[in-house]
């Protein structure tokens, strides 16, 4: 008897993960923050709309990258270990 098993791909990253380890994605998270804030230094100073624009997706675009470091590093210690290591 013989059955068809259905087509077993190899599994992709999650559509959420912006890094490939959760130290790359803390360092591209702070750079992102630093340059979030820069904006509002800049939107402080000179405040137009485009500066908090700007500020606003700089500081989502960390978050993003932060919460996806964050994610990784909780899966990796979660994991079993394999045996012998």
């Amino acid at each position: 008897m013989s059955a068809k098993i259905a087509d077993m791909t190899p599994v992709k990253n999650p559509w959420w993960q912006t890094a490939k380890t959760p130290k790359q994605g803390f360092i591209m998270g702070g750079i992102w923050l630093l340059l979030g804030l820069a904006w509002v230094v800049v939107a402080v100073g000179e405040p137009t709309p485009w500066h908090w624009v700007l500020a606003a997706l700089w500081t989502v675009g960390s978050a993003s990258q932060l919460m996806s470091a964050v994610a990784l590093q909780r899966r990796r210690r979660s994991a079993p270990e394999a045996p012998g290591r």
